[in-house]
């Protein structure tokens, strides 16, 4: 983790979340901190930096009790992700046979291009998995934080960012329901295949909070609950459109409809998931929620 960005970062304990955390290095080289803590000095929380990686989240053991391994390095996804985002090739057996030439990270690439440029701009990444659309999003914004409960979709993205020498990016292990940063910091919000894994109203809600007023966010999802079978809150393309512009957001004119754009991801040599995600941009109306 760079040393100065322990300046964003708020003790996710405080509903207030305004209680900046202090850096307490132990291991580090230049501006990096490898091996440490982040210590709120009001309630004496520790966060731990293992590997060059922050774990900001509120309750850490009850964190990783209900961690999904399938993420985790050696788990069923974390191959399948980074096949989709960086490993993919055009010699593969299904993408050679598609009519049209397909790449599975097309997906990020379509969503970040309908983003407009704003070169003073924060923007946060939720569920940000191995950093490719974070990576992308940091051509067009100022700054950009990355976040996943994921310890080794994180560590990956911090490998890559390392590769690309991107200075306006960071990655932390944190919860988007209780994200570790200000009300109101973010002018732009992305928030990528996360409905089926966190309550719709409970990321509404965390969304609101951290956005200035009229700022943006992207939602994107193939609303597969296949995977999640006890999802406790089911949406769809319309109902999740109501339950944003109930929430305090008002959909761009041009997301108000359903929208398919294909997305591969590679489980293993023989299996396959296409999906048509779906694609809406919303902005914050006010302070506070209609």
């Amino acid at each position: 983790m760079r040393t100065q960005f322990s300046r964003h970062l708020v003790c996710p304990q405080h509903t207030d979340k305004q209680v900046r955390l202090s850096l307490e290095s132990l291991q580090g080289k230049d501006n990096e901190c490898v091996e440490g803590f982040l210590k709120c000095d009001t309630c004496q929380t520790l966060y731990p930096i293992v590997e060059g990686v922050a774990i900001v989240v509120k309750d850490f053991v009850a964190s990783r009790q209900a961690k999904d391994d399938r993420y985790e390095e050696g788990g069923a996804l974390f191959v399948p992700y980074r096949w989709v985002q960086y490993d993919h090739s055009s010699e593969d057996r299904l993408l050679s046979t598609l009519k049209w030439r397909l790449k599975p990270n097309e997906f990020y690439n379509r969503i970040v291009h309908t983003i407009s440029l704003k070169t003073d701009g924060v923007a946060l990444d939720m569920g940000c998995s191995m950093g490719y659309s974070t990576l992308e999003l940091a051509k067009k914004y100022a700054f950009v934080v990355g976040i996943d409960l994921s310890f080794s979709f994180i560590k990956e993205a911090r490998r890559r960012l390392s590769t690309s020498q991107q200075e306006n990016v960071e990655f932390c292990v944190a919860d988007s329901l209780h994200a570790p940063f200000n009300y109101m910091k973010f002018d732009l919000i992305l928030a990528l295949n996360l409905l089926e894994l966190v309550q719709p109203t409970d990321l509404l809600s965390s969304i609101h909070w951290l956005l200035k007023p009229h700022s943006l966010v992207v939602f994107a999802d193939p609303y597969d609950y296949n995977y999640q079978p006890h999802a406790k809150q089911r949406v769809d393309a319309q109902t999740f459109r109501s339950m944003v512009e109930k929430t305090g957001f008002e959909l761009v004119q041009k997301t108000k409809t359903e929208s398919h754009i294909p997305w591969i991801i590679k489980i293993h040599e023989r299996a396959y998931l296409f999906y048509f995600v779906d694609y809406i941009m919303a902005k914050k109306l006010s302070k506070h929620k209609a």
